[in-house]
C-alpha cells in the first residue's frame, strides 16, 4: 500500500512554470524512481550549484524512493520554504506533498504542520473553496492519525461548509463521528454523501458500519454485502468483506431450524 502512495506522491509532482533547468529537472525527478541512489548524486550536485527549489523538491522525491524518510522530509520543507522565498507560485503544492510524503513516513504531525502551511496561503496564493476543503480533508486523516479527532472534525466540518458538492469529507465526517458514538451527525453526513455519490463502495461500507453500530445486523449484511459485490478490488470492498467475514463467524455454525429454542446453557 505504501508503494501505491509513493508512486501517487511521484505522480503529482508539482512542474515549476520556470525551473532553473527543466531538462535536468525531468530527467532527476524520473530517475528518482529507477535509481534513487543517482537520483540523489544528481540533485546533490546541482543544489551546490546553486539550483533553487527544483533540486531540493528532487532530493526528497528521490530520499522518499530510497525510504529515507526523515531526510526527505527535511528538504520536502526545505524546498516548501524555498519556494515561498522565491515567490514561484509552487509552495501550496509542495507543502501538500510533503504532508503525503510524511503520512508515508508514519509522521501524522508532520503532516498537519506541512498542511498547516499552504492553509496560511504563502506568498499571498489564492485557494478555491474546494481547494482549501480538499487540504483541510488531507489534515483532517492527518489529525485522526495524530490522535486529534475533534481537530479532525472540526477541519471536515469546515471543508464541507467550503465546498458541499464535495463527497469525500462528508463521508469521512461520517466515519469519523460514527467513531466517535455520534450516530445522528453519522447518519446525517453519510446522507449527504450518498446523494453525492450512490453507488459508492465507500458509503456502502459505512451505511453498514453506521447499522452495524446500532444494532441493525440485517442492514449491516446487506451494505456490506453490497460494497464487497460493487468493488471487491477497494479497500472498501475488501474492508466490507472483512466485517462480512467477522459477522459470520459469530453466528452458530447450524442454523436453528424454524420454531427451535436455543439449547438451555448448564
Amino acid at each position: 500500500m505504501k508503494h501505491l502512495a509513493l508512486l501517487a506522491l511521484l505522480a503529482a509532482v508539482p512542474a515549476w512554470s520556470a525551473p532553473s533547468d527543466p531538462t535536468r529537472y525531468a530527467a532527476c525527478i524520473e530517475l528518482a524512481a529507477k535509481d534513487p541512489a543517482r537520483a540523489m548524486q544528481m540533485a546533490y550536485a546541482w543544489r551546490i550549484e546553486g539550483g533553487g527549489v527544483a533540486p531540493r523538491h528532487c532530493l526528497a522525491v528521490a530520499q522518499m524512493h530510497a525510504r529515507h524518510h526523515e531526510a526527505a522530509l527535511k528538504n520536502y520543507e526545505a524546498a516548501g520554504e524555498a519556494s515561498e522565498s522565491a515567490r514561484d507560485g509552487q509552495a501550496i503544492a509542495l507543502w501538500r506533498q510533503a504532508a503525503d510524503a510524511a503520512m508515508i513516513a508514519e509522521q501524522p504531525a508532520d503532516a498537519v504542520r506541512f498542511l498547516a502551511r499552504a492553509l496560511a496561503r504563502p506568498g499571498g496564493a489564492e485557494l478555491s473553496p474546494r481547494a482549501e476543503a480538499d487540504l483541510l480533508t488531507t489534515r483532517a486523516a492527518a489529525q485522526v492519525a495524530a490522535g486529534k479527532p475533534d481537530l479532525a472534525m472540526a477541519d471536515l466540518t469546515r471543508a464541507t461548509t467550503l465546498s458541499p458538492e464535495y463527497f469525500t469529507p462528508w463521508l469521512l465526517k461520517a466515519t469519523l463521528a460514527r467513531r466517535g458514538g455520534d450516530l445522528v451527525t453519522a447518519e446525517a453526513a453519510l446522507l449527504k454523501a450518498a446523494a453525492l455519490a450512490p453507488d459508492s463502495a465507500g458509503v456502502e461500507l459505512e451505511a453498514g458500519n453506521i447499522a452495524a453500530a446500532k444494532g441493525d445486523t440485517a442492514l449491516a449484511r446487506q451494505a456490506w454485502e453490497a460494497a464487497a459485490a460493487d468493488a471487491p478490488d477497494t479497500p472498501a470492498g475488501q474492508a466490507a468483506a472483512a466485517a462480512l467475514g467477522r459477522m459470520n463467524a459469530a453466528l452458530p455454525e447450524k442454523p436453528l431450524t424454524e420454531g427451535a429454542l436455543p439449547a438451555t446453557p448448564r
